[in-house]
């Protein structure tokens, strides 16, 4: 997964040497009057708390990942997928690039601590064991985070990628030619115009694949170490043992451990991370 932000902004400028215009009074020859309303002295209309809700967006993170998510929260109530959603957002894959890593942790603790509240309040074991499951393995990814220090791009590590159907020991061909012949994969890649082209060279490649059994293997042990790797990635978690099936303690005691934690400046912080988490549960969608 690669997250990467480029915005720019422009502040718009007035040029010092031009006068300042005025306004100067007398008639207007041939154009009807209008009345005037002088809006000075009115206070700019202000929305109602609430009014404008945010929405967190759905990460891809592979199609096996997200078929399994799609169907445990297929018969939840659409906030308990959109407090997930707010987990991965917020928690796990933050864009703020003034956390520090030790911030960032913290935020993934309170993350696993709100999904096994989630777990509790919506899902039977056998849903909530899968579930746990995944958040663990989704929390492991967001371990991997790295920034290049030229550009300030956010990359993660990729999970094995395969399509809707495939046999569970599909390797997908393209990776296995940037990974062992990068010369043609890079010429394939700049055949953008010329789909039958890069067809034809993928093609080619398929076929030196088929006297070289030790790349699909090698490729293949490899994936596999990285999934075992992610799913036994070990996080220290200071929430872990948080009430999470009675949601008035749940908030007390992650408010109380916030608090006590040896991150003062960073409490308020992940107090208003809880508190935009329970908001979306108690907010039903109508």
């Amino acid at each position: 997964m690669h997250i990467q932000s480029n915005n720019r902004y422009i502040t718009p400028q007035l040029s010092t040497n031009q006068l300042a215009p005025k306004m100067v009074a007398g008639t207007r020859l041939g154009m009807p009057e209008h009345d005037t309303v002088d809006l000075r002295s009115h206070k700019a209309r202000e929305l109602p708390a609430g009014v404008i809700e945010h929405h967190s967006v759905q990460f891809f993170f592979s199609t096996e990942i997200n078929e399994r998510l799609d169907k445990i929260f297929a018969d939840k109530p659409p906030e308990a997928r959109k407090a997930f959603d707010h987990i991965l957002e917020q928690n796990f894959f933050n864009s703020q690039s003034t956390y520090t890593d030790e911030e960032r942790a913290a935020l993934v603790e309170v993350g696993l601590t709100q999904g096994k509240y989630l777990a509790d309040r919506f899902m039977g074991e056998e849903n909530a064991a899968e579930f746990l499951d995944t958040l663990h393995l989704l929390a492991g990814v967001a371990k991997t985070r790295k920034v290049d220090p030229a550009t300030g791009s956010v990359s993660y590590v990729e999970l094995p990628q395969k399509p809707h159907g495939a046999p569970n020991d599909y390797v997908n061909p393209s990776k296995l030619m940037e990974r062992y012949d990068p010369e043609a994969y890079k010429k394939m890649q700049a055949a953008t115009t010329n789909q039958t082209e890069k067809v034809s060279m993928l093609i080619q490649f398929v076929k030196k694949l088929q006297h070289r059994p030790d790349w699909i293997a090698q490729y293949r042990n490899e994936q596999a170490t990285l999934l075992s790797d992610l799913k036994n990635t070990k996080i220290a978690n200071r929430f872990e043992n948080v009430n999470t099936k009675d949601a008035t303690e749940f908030v007390r005691q992650i408010n109380t451990l916030a608090e006590n934690a040896s991150l003062p400046a960073f409490t308020p912080l992940l107090q208003t991370n809880l508190t935009s988490f329970m908001k979306i549960l108690t907010k039903k969608t109508s």
